[in-house]
């Protein structure tokens, strides 16, 4: 086995990292489907990797290319995705709640050869694959509920033959690892590009310090491991824990299987800890296992919080993060606590901060014009890390965002004199909804496809259970009758275009939208009425 002949990060390429795990745990459970109570030993991990690593060589993959992966939260999951890397190709993240159209742009932008679906997905494959001429293999895991549409290889058959030791594949921890997708100000896709050494601190480095990661912890996942979730994987296995796979994030199932498999970990959006108050306070489940949450995606409001920390006491701990910056800051659980002779006002405002920059990272706060700014004064919150994007698929689109090193968020913050990330307003029209980026943008460009829509303008509003929620403002065409009936026709428009998060929770009809002087839409003007008495500007 060949890999990186000198690594000059600390932790060197992803594959030699697992390797490691599998050797030093190779009895303990390294994965367990709470969906159907299938495991997998460290053992048993490292020959499924091998296995998938060398399918995807024999079936034609090349060092270097790019493997898409579709898939939820199931036993196959982290197989496939170390199976990928360890060919020496390249991952492309698919969020399993986008609409086909997404999937497309996935693929298509990455030039991606390969793709590893699971069968709930036959359909939505089977609508794109006459659109991507670079794909050649196909894989699927399991058997669709209906009639096969799509010519595709078996996963069990494609691994069952395969040799159960690690191919020869040269890897530099330099070479690209991972393609995410995030979007810009406008909201069209853009794939953010990792290295071996990047993901590496972003995903290892960056969790074990975030999650507190112990000795055999029992790390759950609901939310899809496309999202935040995902950083923990090869931390818990780092520490020779178990990563569990849920198949959703139910706050009944949650708390079930917390219970039953004495869950120590978990990462949560805030709307999910809002039930889980709320479902403790009537409900007797076992909880006592739980060590920490770790939240992100929103700010919690912080009488929730507080609520939080009554009901479970100090697990809680917060992180500020994104795509290309990676993960930039942490509440941590001493931070949640109030402290002796502490006033309230004190406490409260450090519960709404993004608490402090981790000691890899380099935070400050810039200009317009990327002057650094003083402490306590408001800008664009930059970051500069080894865990931070190489750059876009499309360099020419780098200077939006990596200028002298740094990485431009897009998020208006200051820091206080205790080194503490207060995040004030968002650049960016972007909103946050159950920890999930929607783009305005996107929905608006998926209004407009409606015959009745003359005009929208899409925004995020304050809500108890989401942080915020989709709003969207619509200028009928002349003759429409508006009104509840319209308003629920819209919404399943952009649901059925773009995915139940994208859609609005709510419409409003208007005769005519505000301008700004520039004679562009005024959002700021369609925000104040529902933020104007709140201290940040964002849920």
């Amino acid at each position: 086995m060949t890999t990186a002949a000198h690594a000059t990060g600390m932790w060197g390429v992803l594959p030699d990292v697992l390797d490691r795990a599998c050797t030093y745990y190779a009895g303990r459970t390294a994965i367990l489907d709470a969906a159907d109570g299938r495991s997998l030993t460290y053992r048993q991990l490292n020959h499924w990797r091998n296995r998938i690593a060398n399918g995807l060589i024999k079936s034609g993959v090349e060092k270097g290319e790019r493997v898409g992966l579709l898939m939820p939260n199931c036993l196959e999951f982290i197989p496939a995705q170390h199976g990928i890397w360890a060919a020496g190709a390249s991952l492309v993240q698919m969020a399993t709640r986008s609409a086909p159209e997404g999937f497309k742009a996935n693929l298509a932008q990455t030039g991606a050869t390969a793709l590893i679906y699971h069968a709930k997905f036959e359909a939505a494959v089977a609508t794109i694959r006459e659109d991507l001429p670079e794909l050649r293999i196909l894989i699927r895991l399991g058997q669709p509920r209906s009639e096969l549409l799509v010519d595709a290889v078996d996963f069990d058959e494609f691994v069952a033959q395969q040799p159960l030791t690690r191919p020869t594949v040269y890897i530099d921890e330099h070479d690209e690892a991972y393609v995410l997708f995030t979007s810009g100000s406008t909201g069209e896709p853009k794939g953010v590009v990792n290295s071996h050494l990047s993901w590496s601190h972003y995903a290892i480095s960056a969790g074990l310090d975030i999650g507190d990661i112990r000795f055999g912890e029992v790390f759950a996942h609901g939310a899809p491991l496309t999202h935040f979730s995902q950083i923990f994987v090869m931390p818990t296995f780092v520490r020779g824990g178990t990563n569990v796979m849920l198949p959703g994030l139910d706050v009944a199932g949650l708390t079930s299987n917390i219970e039953k498999f004495g869950v120590t970990a978990v990462a949560l959006v805030p709307t999910i800890i809002y039930l889980l108050i709320d479902h403790a306070r009537t409900h007797d489940n076992d909880l006592s296992s739980l060590q920490t949450v770790v939240y992100a995606g929103s700010p919690i409001a912080p009488e929730r919080l507080r609520q939080a920390l009554e009901t479970f006491g100090p697990i809680f701990i917060q992180t500020y993060a994104g795509s290309e910056p990676g993960y930039v800051s942490c509440l941590r659980k001493q931070d949640h606590l109030q402290r002796a002779g502490e006033s309230a006002e004190a406490w409260t405002a450090r519960l709404a901060s993004a608490g402090q920059p981790m000691f890899p990272v380099q935070v400050s706060i810039q200009d317009e014009n990327d002057n650094i700014l003083p402490i306590g004064a408001s800008g664009e919150i930059c970051s500069h890390q080894l865990g931070q994007m190489l750059g876009y698929l499309d360099p020419e689109r780098d200077i939006e965002t990596l200028r002298d090193g740094w990485v431009h968020t897009g998020d208006i913050g200051r820091l206080d004199e205790d080194g503490y990330l207060h995040l004030v307003d968002r650049k960016k029209d972007m909103v946050v909804s159950g920890g999930f980026n929607v783009f305005p943008r996107q929905v608006e460009d998926a209004l407009a496809t409606h015959p009745a829509v003359a005009q929208s303008a899409v925004i995020g509003i304050p809500h108890e259970k989401w942080g915020e929620a989709v709003l969207a403002f619509v200028v009928a065409r002349s003759g429409e009758i508006t009104g509840p009936d319209l308003g629920s026709e819209l919404i399943g428009h952009v649901k059925t275009a773009l995915g139940s998060v994208h859609a609005p929770k709510s419409v409003l009809f208007t005769d005519a939208l505000p301008l700004n002087p520039a004679g562009k839409v005024d959002k700021k003007a369609l925000r104040r009425p529902y933020w104007h008495h709140r201290s940040r500007q964002v849920g």
